[in-house]
Protein backbone atom coordinates (compact mmCIF):
# COMPACT_ATOMS: atom_id res chain seq x y z
CA UNK A 1 0.00 0.00 0.00
CA UNK A 2 2.93 2.29 1.03
CA UNK A 3 4.37 2.10 -2.77
CA UNK A 4 1.00 2.91 -4.05
CA UNK A 5 0.81 5.56 -2.24
CA UNK A 6 3.89 6.59 -3.27
CA UNK A 7 3.67 6.45 -6.78
CA UNK A 8 0.26 8.66 -6.38
CA UNK A 9 2.40 11.08 -4.31
CA UNK A 10 5.15 11.13 -7.27
CA UNK A 11 2.29 11.58 -9.83
CA UNK A 12 -0.12 14.12 -7.97
CA UNK A 13 2.40 15.94 -5.55
CA UNK A 14 0.23 15.91 -2.25
CA UNK A 15 -0.92 19.20 -1.62
CA UNK A 16 -2.63 20.83 2.31
CA UNK A 17 -6.39 19.77 2.03
CA UNK A 18 -7.52 23.38 3.04
CA UNK A 19 -4.84 26.14 1.57
CA UNK A 20 -3.48 23.77 -1.66
CA UNK A 21 0.37 24.56 -0.47
CA UNK A 22 2.69 21.88 -1.32
CA UNK A 23 3.29 19.82 1.39
CA UNK A 24 6.82 17.67 2.51
CA UNK A 25 7.51 15.10 0.36
CA UNK A 26 7.67 11.39 1.81
CA UNK A 27 9.97 8.27 0.55
CA UNK A 28 8.67 5.47 -0.27
CA UNK A 29 9.14 3.36 3.44
CA UNK A 30 7.78 6.17 5.12
CA UNK A 31 4.08 7.02 6.12
CA UNK A 32 1.80 8.48 3.46
CA UNK A 33 1.94 12.61 3.24
CA UNK A 34 -0.19 14.06 5.99
CA UNK A 35 -3.72 15.69 4.95
CA UNK A 36 -2.61 19.27 6.07
CA UNK A 37 0.66 21.49 6.23
CA UNK A 38 1.82 22.13 9.35
CA UNK A 39 0.47 25.33 9.67
CA UNK A 40 -3.09 24.46 9.01
CA UNK A 41 -2.93 21.52 11.15
CA UNK A 42 -1.95 23.83 13.62
CA UNK A 43 -5.00 25.97 13.36
CA UNK A 44 -7.22 22.87 13.26
CA UNK A 45 -6.08 21.84 16.42
CA UNK A 46 -6.46 25.37 17.83
CA UNK A 47 -10.01 25.25 16.94
CA UNK A 48 -10.73 21.82 18.82
CA UNK A 49 -9.34 23.44 21.84
CA UNK A 50 -12.99 25.64 21.66
CA UNK A 51 -14.83 26.10 24.58
CA UNK A 52 -18.75 25.17 24.74
CA UNK A 53 -20.57 27.71 26.26
CA UNK A 54 -22.84 25.53 28.06
CA UNK A 55 -20.75 22.46 29.61
CA UNK A 56 -17.26 24.71 29.33
CA UNK A 57 -15.69 21.33 27.67
CA UNK A 58 -13.56 20.90 24.59
CA UNK A 59 -15.67 21.12 21.43
CA UNK A 60 -14.67 17.46 20.82
CA UNK A 61 -15.94 16.59 24.48
CA UNK A 62 -18.94 18.35 24.50
CA UNK A 63 -22.26 16.42 24.21
CA UNK A 64 -24.68 19.52 24.08
CA UNK A 65 -27.42 19.53 21.30
CA UNK A 66 -29.98 21.73 20.00
CA UNK A 67 -33.56 21.66 21.64
CA UNK A 68 -34.94 19.84 18.67
CA UNK A 69 -32.46 17.32 19.15
CA UNK A 70 -32.92 16.31 22.69
CA UNK A 71 -36.48 16.54 22.30
CA UNK A 72 -36.01 13.52 19.53
CA UNK A 73 -33.97 11.33 22.41
CA UNK A 74 -30.79 11.56 20.41
CA UNK A 75 -28.34 9.80 22.95
CA UNK A 76 -25.71 12.77 22.71
CA UNK A 77 -24.20 14.75 19.67
CA UNK A 78 -20.34 15.17 19.04
CA UNK A 79 -18.80 16.86 16.89
CA UNK A 80 -14.93 18.04 15.90
CA UNK A 81 -15.69 21.75 15.52
CA UNK A 82 -17.49 24.72 15.77
CA UNK A 83 -18.92 26.34 11.85
CA UNK A 84 -18.83 29.79 11.24
CA UNK A 85 -20.78 30.71 8.39
CA UNK A 86 -19.70 32.81 6.01
CA UNK A 87 -15.80 32.18 7.33
CA UNK A 88 -14.53 30.41 3.97
CA UNK A 89 -11.10 31.44 5.11
CA UNK A 90 -11.31 29.49 8.65
CA UNK A 91 -9.55 25.95 7.72
CA UNK A 92 -12.77 24.04 8.77
CA UNK A 93 -15.11 26.20 6.50
CA UNK A 94 -12.74 25.34 3.84
CA UNK A 95 -12.74 21.39 4.33
CA UNK A 96 -16.20 21.29 4.76
CA UNK A 97 -16.47 23.24 1.24
CA UNK A 98 -14.07 20.69 -0.08
CA UNK A 99 -16.42 17.67 0.76
CA UNK A 100 -19.77 19.16 -0.05
CA UNK A 101 -18.47 20.50 -3.75
CA UNK A 102 -15.06 19.34 -5.08
CA UNK A 103 -15.17 15.14 -3.48
CA UNK A 104 -11.68 16.51 -2.07
CA UNK A 105 -9.60 12.94 -1.53
CA UNK A 106 -7.16 14.37 1.25
CA UNK A 107 -10.17 16.28 3.09
CA UNK A 108 -12.15 13.26 3.47
CA UNK A 109 -9.23 11.65 4.60
CA UNK A 110 -8.60 13.39 7.06
CA UNK A 111 -11.91 14.14 8.46
CA UNK A 112 -13.14 10.76 8.47
CA UNK A 113 -9.75 9.90 10.68
CA UNK A 114 -11.11 12.52 13.21
CA UNK A 115 -14.49 11.29 13.00
CA UNK A 116 -13.55 7.49 13.65
CA UNK A 117 -11.61 8.74 16.97
CA UNK A 118 -14.92 9.43 18.10
CA UNK A 119 -16.52 6.89 17.17
CA UNK A 120 -13.83 4.56 19.13
CA UNK A 121 -14.21 6.71 21.98
CA UNK A 122 -18.42 6.11 22.17
CA UNK A 123 -17.81 2.28 21.20
CA UNK A 124 -14.65 1.95 24.22
CA UNK A 125 -16.48 4.40 27.00
CA UNK A 126 -20.08 3.03 26.32
CA UNK A 127 -19.09 -0.65 26.22
CA UNK A 128 -20.65 -1.45 22.50
CA UNK A 129 -20.56 -4.52 20.79
CA UNK A 130 -19.24 -3.77 17.07
CA UNK A 131 -21.98 -5.98 15.33
CA UNK A 132 -24.75 -4.32 16.74
CA UNK A 133 -23.32 -1.18 15.73
CA UNK A 134 -24.43 0.28 12.31
CA UNK A 135 -23.16 3.65 10.56
CA UNK A 136 -25.56 5.76 8.73
CA UNK A 137 -26.35 9.11 7.13
CA UNK A 138 -28.27 12.15 6.51
CA UNK A 139 -28.73 12.29 2.69
CA UNK A 140 -28.40 14.73 0.60
CA UNK A 141 -31.44 16.03 -1.86
CA UNK A 142 -31.75 14.33 -5.52
CA UNK A 143 -30.39 18.18 -7.12
CA UNK A 144 -27.44 18.26 -4.97
CA UNK A 145 -26.31 15.07 -5.44
CA UNK A 146 -26.85 15.85 -9.07
CA UNK A 147 -24.90 18.74 -9.01
CA UNK A 148 -22.20 17.83 -6.99
CA UNK A 149 -22.12 14.34 -8.13
CA UNK A 150 -21.74 13.00 -4.86
CA UNK A 151 -23.25 12.37 -1.66
CA UNK A 152 -20.55 13.57 0.85
CA UNK A 153 -21.96 12.47 3.89
CA UNK A 154 -22.61 8.58 2.26
CA UNK A 155 -18.69 8.79 1.68
CA UNK A 156 -17.87 10.21 4.80
CA UNK A 157 -19.86 7.38 6.35
CA UNK A 158 -18.50 4.58 4.34
CA UNK A 159 -14.94 5.53 4.91
CA UNK A 160 -15.74 5.93 8.82
CA UNK A 161 -17.42 2.51 8.76
CA UNK A 162 -14.11 0.85 7.08
CA UNK A 163 -11.84 2.60 9.52
CA UNK A 164 -13.87 1.30 12.63
CA UNK A 165 -14.47 -1.90 11.13
CA UNK A 166 -18.27 -1.55 11.60
CA UNK A 167 -21.34 -1.93 9.05
CA UNK A 168 -22.66 0.50 7.38
CA UNK A 169 -26.15 0.87 5.78
CA UNK A 170 -28.08 3.69 3.54
CA UNK A 171 -31.72 3.69 6.56
CA UNK A 172 -32.40 6.87 5.73
CA UNK A 173 -33.58 8.48 2.36
CA UNK A 174 -34.34 12.24 0.63
CA UNK A 175 -38.06 12.12 -0.55
CA UNK A 176 -38.98 14.29 -3.71
CA UNK A 177 -40.17 17.10 -1.63
CA UNK A 178 -37.18 18.50 0.31
CA UNK A 179 -35.03 21.60 -0.73
CA UNK A 180 -31.34 22.51 0.27
CA UNK A 181 -31.68 23.42 4.72
CA UNK A 182 -29.17 26.13 4.41
CA UNK A 183 -31.51 28.74 2.02
CA UNK A 184 -34.54 28.10 4.34
CA UNK A 185 -35.52 29.46 7.89
CA UNK A 186 -35.73 28.16 10.97
CA UNK A 187 -39.28 27.52 10.66
CA UNK A 188 -39.22 26.72 6.75
CA UNK A 189 -36.31 24.00 8.25
CA UNK A 190 -38.88 22.37 10.30
CA UNK A 191 -41.60 22.14 7.78
CA UNK A 192 -38.60 21.08 4.94
CA UNK A 193 -37.59 18.15 7.21
CA UNK A 194 -40.86 16.29 7.14
CA UNK A 195 -41.98 15.63 4.35
CA UNK A 196 -38.02 15.38 3.37
CA UNK A 197 -36.49 12.72 4.99
CA UNK A 198 -38.48 8.95 5.70
CA UNK A 199 -36.90 5.84 6.18
CA UNK A 200 -35.36 3.86 3.10
CA UNK A 201 -37.73 0.77 2.35
CA UNK A 202 -36.39 -2.41 3.90
CA UNK A 203 -34.48 -0.37 6.40
CA UNK A 204 -33.96 -2.73 9.73
CA UNK A 205 -32.03 -0.90 12.40
CA UNK A 206 -34.43 -2.83 15.24
CA UNK A 207 -32.16 -3.22 18.59
CA UNK A 208 -28.78 -1.92 16.78
CA UNK A 209 -26.86 1.64 18.23
CA UNK A 210 -26.88 3.99 15.60
CA UNK A 211 -24.23 6.21 14.45
CA UNK A 212 -26.33 9.37 12.19
CA UNK A 213 -22.93 10.97 10.62
CA UNK A 214 -23.55 14.51 9.03
CA UNK A 215 -21.50 17.11 8.09
CA UNK A 216 -22.91 20.60 9.73
CA UNK A 217 -25.57 20.67 12.25
CA UNK A 218 -26.92 24.39 12.17
CA UNK A 219 -30.77 23.80 13.73
CA UNK A 220 -30.41 19.84 14.72
CA UNK A 221 -34.08 19.70 12.80
CA UNK A 222 -32.71 17.66 10.34
CA UNK A 223 -30.92 15.41 12.92
CA UNK A 224 -34.28 15.43 15.16
CA UNK A 225 -36.24 13.98 12.12
CA UNK A 226 -33.78 11.01 11.72
CA UNK A 227 -33.59 10.35 14.94
CA UNK A 228 -37.35 10.26 15.65
CA UNK A 229 -37.72 8.04 12.41
CA UNK A 230 -35.03 5.52 13.61
CA UNK A 231 -36.09 5.38 17.11
CA UNK A 232 -39.75 4.39 15.97
CA UNK A 233 -38.10 1.62 13.56
CA UNK A 234 -36.43 -0.16 16.97
CA UNK A 235 -33.17 0.89 17.33
CA UNK A 236 -31.59 1.42 20.71
CA UNK A 237 -30.07 4.11 20.34
CA UNK A 238 -28.97 7.34 17.93
CA UNK A 239 -25.43 8.89 18.33
CA UNK A 240 -24.84 12.00 16.38
CA UNK A 241 -21.79 12.69 14.90
CA UNK A 242 -21.26 15.66 12.52
CA UNK A 243 -17.78 17.58 11.59
CA UNK A 244 -19.20 20.60 12.63
CA UNK A 245 -21.69 22.72 14.85
CA UNK A 246 -23.01 26.06 14.50
CA UNK A 247 -20.97 28.35 16.61
CA UNK A 248 -24.76 29.60 17.27
CA UNK A 249 -25.40 26.63 19.49
CA UNK A 250 -22.17 26.88 21.63
CA UNK A 251 -24.17 29.64 23.56
CA UNK A 252 -27.64 28.52 23.75
CA UNK A 253 -29.15 27.37 26.50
Amino acid sequence: MRAVQYLKDLLFPPKCAACHTLLEWRTPNAESAPSLCSACQAVWESEELETCGICTKKVTECECMPERMRKAKCAAFRKLVYYVPNKRILVQNRLIYLIKRKNHDRAYLFLADRLSKIVEEIIEKENLAREDIIVTYLPRTRRAHLQNGIDQAAERARRVSENCNLEMQPLLCRTQKGEEQKKLTPTERIRNVRGSIDLRKGAYPREKVVFLIDDIVTTGNGMARCTKLLRHAGCKNVWAIAVASDAYNKDLH
